[in-house]
């Protein structure tokens, strides 16, 4: 007899049976052992792993004694600020550092500014060791969105003293939901800032997220009243940008007049990286048909853009493109991207022109990448 049963793994008694020609029967026993089957090799670890570690510890030397996450030795900008500390939200080692910079951009709101606003914020520059304030800052829109994204990631970490500073904060988040309520207009998209009447993709991608997550934030802490004006103002903001669709790609921005414009997509910054905002901070799925077809148009305009090819004509690294790219399934450039980032400004201890706010879309890359949770 040759036979092969199967057998779970352990110590069995196993008796044969079998009869001769003349009907006589006879038996034999026999004990077998089944070893356990050598369990599967764990996988490989992720360079992802590493990647985020040393990211996080770089980002985190980035704290000055203020509390300001810097862009630099000399300056402090808000909104890449904000977005280095999201990041930072993914790696529950490094909650002091984020609510020190909640707290520095909280304490230097300002009450009167020259837009006639009130919680806005603007750039500040460093001089002999001293913050001072330049007076303005690139936008009211994006400054003030991406402070009330990071309000909701650090909220939505569950730490509980995350959730009793957030709460302590409420009516200054309001001012500062307030800035977007004063510049979003009937068409639902906010001027970049009042003195600057462009209505731009960029900024109303993240505006959408800010007013998403501020009124999921007040949903939280039991403000159902607020939830629902917030949650209606995104919904026009999405409407708007939705109405920047151009068939094949996103309009770059709308003008003071109502045009949209479109990209050129051989220019790297601001055409082509447009194309990835809707669907990075949500405003499309990355299912969605418009958010296939603008990657479509964005790959045809830059294939090699996984290898740094747009470094020719930018020299940062433009980590959000590559999660745009993850959001609508391209993994693969996503990979090759990550090693090219691995071996420029990784590897080498992120030289300029590796920046907070780099850190802290690499982050949030890294985490999502592993399978953690969404961008």
């Amino acid at each position: 007899m040759d036979i092969s049963p199967a057998m779970a793994a352990g110590s069995h008694n196993l008796v044969i049976v079998g009869w001769n020609t003349a009907g006589l029967s006879f038996s034999s026993s026999r004990t077998i052992k089944v070893p356990a089957a050598a369990p599967a090799p764990p996988p490989p670890p992720s360079p992802f792993a590493a990647d985020f570690h040393s990211t996080s510890n770089w980002l985190a030397s980035q704290s000055a004694a203020t509390g300001a996450l810097l862009y630099s030795t000399t300056r402090i900008n808000p909104y890449y600020a904000n977005l280095a500390a999201i990041g930072l939200v993914k790696d529950s080692a490094r909650y002091v550092q984020i609510e020190n910079w909640m707290r520095w951009y909280i304490s230097h709101l300002n009450k009167t500014d020259r837009w006639n606003l009130g919680g806005t914020m603007y750039d500040y520059n460093i001089v002999s060791g001293v913050e001072l304030s330049s007076g303005d800052a690139d936008s009211t829109d994006s400054y003030a969105a991406t402070f009330l994204s990071l309000a909701y990631a650090y909220f939505a970490t569950g730490n509980p003293a995350a959730q009793s500073y957030v709460r302590s904060i409420s009516s200054e988040l309001e001012q500062i939901a307030n800035v977007l309520v004063k510049t979003q207009q009937s068409d639902g998209l906010t001027w970049a800032k009042p003195n600057y009447q462009i209505k731009y993709l960029m900024d109303n991608s993240e505006v959408f997220r800010g007013l998403a997550d501020v009124s999921t934030l007040f949903g939280s802490m039991g403000d159902t009243a607020k939830r629902t004006y917030y949650s209606a103002l995104a919904t026009n903001c999405q409407r708007g940008i939705w109405g920047m669709w151009m068939g094949t790609k996103w309009a770059v921005y709308k003008d003071a007049l109502g045009r949209l414009i479109a990209p050129t997509m051989s220019t790297w910054y601001p055409d082509a990286t447009a194309q990835m905002f809707p669907v990075l901070y949500g405003a499309v799925p990355g299912t969605d048909s418009k958010a296939q077809t603008a990657y479509a148009t964005f790959l045809k305009a830059w294939p090699g853009w996984a290898q740094l090819s747009f470094n020719a004509q930018d020299p940062f690294p433009w980590v959000m493109v590559a999660g745009g790219a993850a959001l609508v399934g391209d993994k693969t450039r996503v990979n090759t991207y990550a090693s090219s980032v691995r071996t420029k400004w990784v590897n080498k201890g992120f030289p300029w022109t590796w920046y907070s706010m780099e850190a802290g879309w690499y982050l949030r890359l890294a985490t999502y990448m592993q399978g953690g949770s969404a961008l």
